[in-house]
């Protein structure tokens, strides 16, 4: 990154990954990382990068093709003297480098493709007959000459590979020469040994577990009011076809055979885990007869499509398929993300054999979901809101009474999808105002009492958990940039509750970090607490698993996008624009409690992180900020002056926390959204721009801005 964008020709990439053992694709993908985590690639270094990917695929795949020519052109007995002229290296060789000058010029597929068969028509006619397989010697039999073999491949070959070399020093990217000696860099990384070993658990797990239902499930479905055995494989039979056709789509058509054999395994799990449920709830509710559970389409579904997240998670350690990643299995399945989110914890507790990097996967996939999958338009949780809302406060999802309380619950996946199953009632916290719900309690006799909805479980837990995952977050970029306010922490987080409880629709096909983002700016706004929307941004991209879409790319209104500068003043502003201005008055709202973080159970110890595709490059996190001079090794010594020198040192702080917060579930990567992406850096600060709202402002506005100010303050002071 730094050389190109210093246009210093200190080495070249191929260099640099063979030092450190690292592949191009692994490479490029780290860069990209880097990218959305940190924002510190340049538009320069960007497009140069852009190129570099092109150049490579073109050439990767012009090398996969040729490979299997000339068992199919050449014969396989030939002299030595035939051979040291004419052999398929020789070939390779000069084909390559004729391309790798054609390439510099044009990194086209077809028209490298063409040059590749003029090539090989080449090479055709400079060998004698006898090198050459039919239909090619017959072809050639009445050309070949007097030529002397040994002279044209030396002056030829020679020649060429200087004016490659030449090139390729030029550019400092690829060298193309590496392919023939099949040099890990260039080539498909090798498959990991961790990645192997839990494909091989996983397959080791469910050697017991047949295609077909165990006896003990089937005495399950039997003991059903409702057999459900004919209905689960006819699903599954559904299920298979839509699956292996749609993998055969993203990954290829030569691969739905392997998607297939993706899908029998999850089957085979499928049927484990639901025999691993059914007991435990047998032992729970000493019961036997799960007719309706069994017989709910939605459970087997979301159960079977956890199943097959699992396969493809082990297996994405082996062959990355990116375009097969989470939410791919819910799409495949018309599956709602909420339905899939109510399986994810019972599936991982009746599974104990499930290796730590599923788990954190899984648990990855739940967040996702919580923080934007299950809010996109027609998701069920809007309806199941909807009915809670209708009953009165008195039935809302989650009182903030139960915050302090530890998250643990009772509910199983039975629970879950058969919620809800009785009616329910929540008790207000003891210093809440009076609400409808409560009122309606002490109405008179004769008054019809308001209709309540029956208590939803699955809601219930979602927003448990959802309410802690968005003040884990919420915490984390406080500590970042107001460390010297504490007592804002609070207030935001009220603020942030009360929109996700109150005004749940601006969630709607939004994330939950944009409404994080303007409630922490709303709250220093009203505090007059200096906090320009470009440092919260800032901030926010150093935060774990977040991307730059998130503060560029948000809904306005239907089909409009914009930055979250103007989602604040045209949307969360002006929904909220009262409520905010309580803040500011001498009776703010009563603070929400702050939920109980509990220890998650998929967190697992820290340790070295090796980097993919290598076998002695590890990074760890760092464990202070700045190691003093007395600790540090010279080895550490010589890192931090290197990088002082050229100017990297708050570059490194930052890869570092990049790589202490980085996810650590399988190289499969999840599909964090596939929105067009928007200009490269956000104009937060530009002479003549008003921070506030983003727009350009002339004086007599700012006028008007600041009359409307002081109407709100006043307005405020009033209440």
């Amino acid at each position: 990154v730094t050389v190109t964008d210093m246009d210093a020709a200190c080495f070249t990439l191929s260099q640099v990954l063979k030092a450190i053992c690292l592949n191009v694709k692994q490479f490029m993908a780290l860069v990209r990382k880097l990218d959305v985590n940190l924002d510190t690639i340049t538009t320069k270094v960007n497009s140069a990068m852009t190129r570099l990917e092109k150049k490579y695929d073109v050439t990767l795949a012009l090398y996969q093709r040729f490979e299997n020519f000339p068992p199919h052109c050449y014969s396989t007995v030939v002299s030595s003297l035939q051979q040291q002229c004419c052999d398929g290296a020789s070939n390779v060789r000069h084909l390559c480098l004729s391309a790798g000058r054609v390439l510099q010029m044009e990194d086209d597929l077809v028209i490298s493709f063409q040059l590749l068969l003029c090539m090989l028509e080449l090479f055709i006619k400079r060998c004698p007959p006898d090198l050459l397989q039919p239909p090619y010697s017959k072809l050639r039999a009445h050309l070949f000459g007097n030529l002397n073999l040994n002279l044209y491949f030396s002056p030829q070959v020679t020649d060429l590979d200087q004016q490659y070399e030449e090139h390729y020093l030029k550019s400092r990217d690829i060298d193309g020469r590496l392919f023939f000696d099949g040099d890990e860099t260039v080539l498909a990384p090798k498959v990991e040994v961790a990645a192997m070993t839990s494909i091989q658990q996983l397959k080791g797990d469910l050697i017991s577990t047949g295609d077909k239902p165990s006896s003990n499930l089937d005495t399950y479905f039997k003991n059903c009011t409702v057999d459900p055995t004919q209905d689960v494989l006819k699903r599954l039979e559904t299920l298979e076809k839509a699956f292996s056709q749609r993998f055969g789509q993203a990954v290829g058509p030569r691969c739905v055979v392997l998607g297939e054999q993706r899908f029998s395994l999850g089957v085979r799990q499928y049927y484990k885990v639901m025999e691993a449920m059914l007991k435990s709830e047998e032992k729970r509710l000493s019961v036997q007869n799960f007719s309706k559970l069994l017989n709910d389409s939605t459970f087997h579904t979301s159960l079977l499509a956890c199943a097959l997240e699992v396969v493809m998670a082990a297996y994405g350690g082996v062959s990355p398929e990116t375009d097969v990643c989470f939410p791919w299995i819910l799409d495949v399945f018309n599956l709602a993300a909420f339905d899939f989110y109510k399986v994810i914890e019972s599936f991982i507790k009746a599974d104990p054999t499930l290796s730590k990097d599923i788990v954190k996967h899984l648990e990855t996939c739940e967040n996702l979901i919580m923080e934007r999958i299950a809010w996109r338009t027609g998701s069920p949780l809007f309806e199941l809101l909807r009915q809670e809302h209708e009953g009165g406060a008195a039935e809302q999802v989650e009182t903030p009474a139960s915050f302090s309380q530890p998250l643990q619950h009772n509910h199983t996946a039975a629970d879950l999808y058969l919620s809800p199953m009785r009616p329910g009632h929540r008790v207000l916290p003891p210093d809440s105002p009076g609400t409808a719900g409560s009122q309606a309690v002490s109405q008179a006799p004769n008054q019809p009492a308001t209709p309540r909805h029956p208590k939803s479980n699955s809601l219930s837990l979602f927003y448990k958990k959802l309410y802690r995952l968005a003040y884990t977050r919420l915490k984390l970029l406080c500590s970042y940039l107001l460390s010297s306010h504490p007592e804002l922490e609070p207030i935001i987080w009220t603020l942030f509750q009360h929109t996700l409880q109150h005004e749940y629709e601006l969630m709607r096909d939004r994330h939950l970090d944009q409404l994080m983002m303007s409630a922490m700016y709303a709250i220093c706004k009203v505090k007059s607490v200096d906090l320009r929307f470009k440092t919260i941004v800032t901030a926010y991209k150093n935060m774990p698993n977040t991307n730059q879409e998130t503060f560029k790319h948000v809904l306005i209104t239907e089909g409009h996008y914009d930055s979250i500068i103007v989602f604040y003043n045209q949307v969360f502003m002006q929904k909220l624009k009262t409520n905010i201005l309580q803040y500011a008055s001498t009776r703010p709202p009563t603070l929400s409690p702050i939920p109980q973080i509990p220890r998650s159970p998929y967190k697992f110890p820290n340790s070295p992180l090796r980097v993919p595709g290598s076998n002695n490059v590890y990074i760890s996190p760092l464990k202070s900020p700045r190691m003093s001079p007395g600790i540090m090794t010279p080895r550490s010594r010589m890192l931090v002056s290197i990088g002082e020198s050229f100017g990297l040192s708050s570059r490194f702080q930052k890869i570092n926390q990049m790589v202490n917060s980085s996810d650590r579930s399988f190289k499969r990567t999840l599909d964090l959204g596939s929105a067009p992406k928007p200009l490269k850096r956000l104009r937060f600060d530009v002479d003549g721009q008003d921070e506030a709202d983003g727009r350009l402002v002339t004086s007599s506005t700012r006028s008007r801005m600041q009359e409307q100010k002081l109407k709100e303050d006043a307005e405020a002071r009033k209440e």
